[in-house]
């Protein structure tokens, strides 16, 4: 996120700050070379077969760079121990591939097709440009408070003065 504080009369801290630009990326390493990775990958290219009754697929790789906006959704899982398995999802429902890194090929691992995707405006009446789902209780949970002679800071574990 951008933003810029504006100044007033006689301070040098900023009264507020003006938001220029926001911006969401995700990336990812992908490890299998299927249609869907590949088109992303090469922005929008389909394979097709080459003939009737051929297991021979072709794609033509263009050189005009063209728009390629998909939905994007990342699943993963965090394995804290055997009785803490959470679940992730991130849901981008605009996204486009901004950037790619170099195809990497060798003999004793899958190819490997690096993308990162940012997320778009959202879809007319929408105001989100991602949602995250977990059932991981600690998102909940608050960076814990840091009390100094100079900060009074009122926990949960003590009541506030009335």
């Amino acid at each position: 996120m951008e933003k810029e504080g504006t100044e007033h009369w006689q301070q040098l801290t900023p009264a507020r700050y003006i938001y220029k630009s926001q911006e969401l990326t995700v990336a990812s390493v992908f490890q299998e070379t299927k249609g869907e990775v590949l088109s992303a990958y090469f922005g929008g290219m389909k394979f097709a077969a080459v003939g009737t009754g051929t297991k021979t697929y072709r794609a033509e790789i263009s050189s005009i760079p063209k728009s390629d906006v998909r939905a994007l959704c990342v699943d993963w899982t965090d394995v804290v121990s055997d009785e803490e398995v959470y679940s992730h999802r991130l849901y981008l429902p605009r996204a486009e591939v901004s950037e790619t890194e170099d195809s990497q090929f060798s003999r004793t691992q899958e190819a490997r097709w690096g993308m990162t995707f940012s997320a778009l405006a959202p879809p007319k009446g929408k105001t989100y440009i991602a949602v995250w789902l977990t059932n991981d209780p600690a998102v909940l949970f608050g960076a814990p408070a840091v009390a100094t002679g100079a900060l009074d800071v009122i926990t949960e574990d003590q009541p506030r003065a009335k």
